[in-house]
């Protein structure tokens, strides 16, 4: 029996492991690839699913060094903490190269790291190595059993994770880059028809340095006791910089009168940001002659009965910047910056007429979220605010936008269905542009 045990049974690095696993999800930094496909709330980090996977196939006397080189970590990740956060502290910075050695996901392994490998586990009595994971989740185990070659069977119940799995192993394995090719080439046939039916809504860039890169909206209600329109939001920050808004209530006439509203500025220090709106589910008026606090029943009553609104409170952009390399070599870089709102930029009552105009439409050709909202855990909070339908959880703005999307997919796909050489990889180039479409809309719209 003592020949049959495993590694994992006697020695994993743990704390190597979790130092490891928080560098490779440290913000600010890229991503592993899998992360970006789809939203997963139990997605594993890497480096911990190929150290899972190794010392369960490993003899217990394996090459301990020989293990960590293969998982990618080629230096000392818990000294390596250590070190930076001295330097935080004396209010140095380490730089990209902190740890003296990339992040442990992006190794790949060498040919004579697989000859290891089977070496090492040929004991196991089988030609090829298999592992399975049948409730896979967000497929960080199935992911890591292929880049190391072994035979891979996983599955999950859910089928939002059966489909990251076939996006994250099964088509890049089976089609390799002409799923790829086939990606390109539909992503920007539909981005242009995007651009097209929707330019409208956004408004031109000033030049070819400026681009728009989003719309930050704050959900409204009326102040009960002096009518003011109050957006809602717990704090104003924008960035970690100290970039944030300060609001500048317009008083009108004095309570209970006509043009009670916010307009917004931007400033570049938190101590200049405006004190939220919102506070333990009540709100607080920011206009200077009221100040009262709302009660969230208030709120709710008034969202219920369909009177909370919506404002444009920052305008998102970025800038192209001509920066330049130790060598002097010119780098475009775009950088990101933020702009009150401006009254060209809100076409909110415009967007309410054509949405208007095409809902029976969509709603005839199941392109519009109609469901109803079941009550539970995670569904209570949009439905105390009168949005039983999960439609009702989008602007006017977003419900245009992605009903357009799903429209011109469809047409795409109908078009594709009727080329010759319509596959396999085709399909799966059009699972991954249903996946990417939604999330990566306004994205899409504006480079």
């Amino acid at each position: 029996m003592s020949q049959n045990k495993r590694l994992i049974e006697s020695w994993l690095p743990i704390a190597a492991l979790g130092a490891e696993s928080l560098r490779e999800r440290t913000p600010m930094t890229p991503y592993p690839a899998p992360n970006r496909l789809h939203v997963w709330w139990a997605r594993r980090p890497l480096v911990a699913a190929r150290a899972a996977i190794l010392a369960s196939l490993l003899p217990e006397n394996a090459d301990r060094d020989k293990f960590m080189h293969i998982l990618g970590i080629h230096g000392d990740p818990i000294a390596a903490k250590l070190r930076i956060a001295k330097a935080n502290r004396e209010g140095a910075r380490l730089g990209a190269d902190a740890y003296g050695y990339p992040r442990a996901f992006a190794y790949k392994l060498t040919d004579d790291d697989r000859d290891w490998f089977d070496t090492q586990t040929q004991g196991l009595g089988q030609s090829r190595l298999t592992v399975l994971d049948p409730t896979a989740g967000g497929g960080s185990i199935p992911f890591e059993s292929v880049r190391l070659q072994c035979e891979t069977y996983a599955n999950d119940l859910n089928p939002v994770s059966a489909l990251i799995l076939k996006a994250t192993v099964q088509w890049p394995l089976y089609h390799n880059e002409l799923v790829l090719t086939a990606f390109r080439r539909i992503g920007a046939s539909l981005s242009q028809r995007m651009r097209e039916k929707l330019a409208w809504i956004f408004p031109d860039a000033i030049s070819s340095d400026f681009r728009p890169d989003g719309y930050l909206w704050a959900r409204t209600i009326a102040c009960p006791y002096c009518d003011g329109i109050i957006p809602l939001s717990p704090n104003w920050r924008l960035a970690p910089d100290g970039t944030g808004v300060r609001l500048a209530p317009q008083i009108a006439g004095g309570p209970n009168t006509p043009g009670r509203v916010c307009r917004f500025e931007i400033v570049n220090k938190s101590q200049d940001h405006s004190a939220g709106t919102v506070a333990r589910g009540g709100a607080v008026c920011p206009f200077p002659d009221c100040g009262r606090v709302v009660d969230g029943e208030e709120i709710k009553r008034q969202a219920q009965a369909g009177d909370m609104g919506e404002q444009l409170f920052t305008v998102v952009y970025k800038d192209r910047v001509i920066a330049h390399t130790k060598t002097g070599k010119p780098r475009e870089k775009w950088e990101r910056g933020y702009r009150a709102p401006r009254p060209e930029d809100d076409i909110a009552e415009t967007i309410r007429q054509a949405l208007a105009e095409k809902l029976p439409e969509w709603m005839a050709l199941d392109i519009v979220p109609s469901e109803l909202i079941q009550d539970g855990n995670k569904t209570t909070e949009p439905l105390r605010y009168g949005m039983s339908k999960w439609s009702d959880l989008f602007s006017p703005r977003q419900l245009y936008c992605h009903s357009t999307s799903v429209e011109v997919f469809r047409e795409l796909l109908e078009e594709e269905k009727m080329t010759p050489g319509f596959g396999e990889v085709t399909k799966a180039a059009f699972g991954y542009l249903s996946d990417l479409t939604a999330k990566s809309l306004s994205t899409m719209l504006i480079q």
